[in-house]
């Protein structure tokens, strides 16, 4: 119970709308707060960055380390599947803390997926899929210097609650070839759900249901540079827009956000075989209460 008291004040505009006189009901936004934290802890176009919110009573910091996995099986059809999974953690904590040490909620998640690819017609692609998503949150006082040895500890602390989360999510894509320019336009939406007491027995008791609808546009260039007829480097610019709905709106007072960034690709066709291509990503986050940036690298890969 303590616990779930000082989760409240990284939210205080939950506190100034309810009236916390019942168990059920502390726990009902502690896990509409695990809900909150797990889409910005996963949601594309918010990688490693740091992100702070500012239409809440007390300012908020967010940072994000998080690492995407996708995985397109090849197919000779105008369908293929594909598996997806992401590990992330995170930390909140007020901007302006009130108290002698840094009170951090922390949120650690894994998930893994699938779905399926279609291809309506010529570079027009439909994707259907879904991801289930294991979060281990709760609070930690952690003092101003903490390093990565108190951040293990922290995972093993018996007080943090343990969630799950359903991911469901469909994209349209359209995705053209144009003078060797790869211009492209996506629409998605993204549904969460999280379920969580502190039992496997109990876990349709309470839920939170958040939801984020996107719309990305941008374009890929042709080779900008080649090394010995195996690598080459090509760019992207990307911008994204995003709308939130649900718990995660009600927490954070956004509606809407919107990125943009670059992406550079290194291409590789031979070595190492286990690649496709090497990236390095950055971008600037902004919107109604929230602003921050991120920077992610990572590869594709080849089998």
């Amino acid at each position: 119970m303590f616990k779930l008291f000082f989760l409240l004040l990284f939210f205080l505009n939950i506190l100034e709308a309810t009236s916390v006189k019942t168990e059920d009901t502390i726990n009902s936004i502690n896990i509409a707060t695990i809900n909150t934290l797990l889409i910005f802890t996963s949601q594309d176009g918010l990688n490693s960055g740091i992100y702070h919110f500012t239409n809440t009573p007390q300012d908020i910091d967010m940072t994000i380390y998080h690492l995407p996995f996708l995985y397109n099986f090849k197919s000779d059809r105008n369908y293929n599947f594909f598996v997806v999974g992401n590990v992330g953690y995170s930390r909140v904590s007020l901007t302006e803390p009130t108290l002698d040490v840094l009170n951090h909620l922390q949120t650690y998640t894994a998930g893994i997926g699938g779905g399926v690819r279609y291809k309506v017609m010529k570079d027009i692609f439909l994707l259907v899929g879904g991801e289930l998503i294991y979060s281990r949150a709760g609070l930690s006082v952690m003092k101003p210097d903490g390093d990565l040895g108190d951040i293990i500890e922290d995972f093993f602390n018996q007080n943090y609650s343990n969630n799950i989360s359903y991911k469901f999510f469909t994209q349209a894509e359209y995705r053209p070839i144009i003078n060797e320019f790869k211009p492209y336009m996506s629409i998605d939406y993204k549904l969460y759900e999280t379920k969580s007491t502190f039992t496997f027995n109990e876990l349709a008791s309470f839920r939170s249901a958040s939801s984020v609808t996107s719309l990305k546009l941008g374009a890929e260039s042709p080779k900008l540079f080649e090394y010995n007829d195996n690598n080459n480097l090509t760019l992207e610019a990307y911008i994204n827009g995003h709308y939130l709905s649900g718990a995660v709106q009600d927490m954070t007072n956004v509606k809407t956000y919107g990125s943009i960034g670059g992406v550079a690709y290194w291409n590789t066709s031979a070595s190492p075989s286990w690649a496709s291509r090497f990236f390095l990503e950055l971008n600037r986050v902004d919107g109604d209460g929230l602003n921050g940036y991120n920077a992610g690298v990572g590869f594709t890969l080849d089998f």
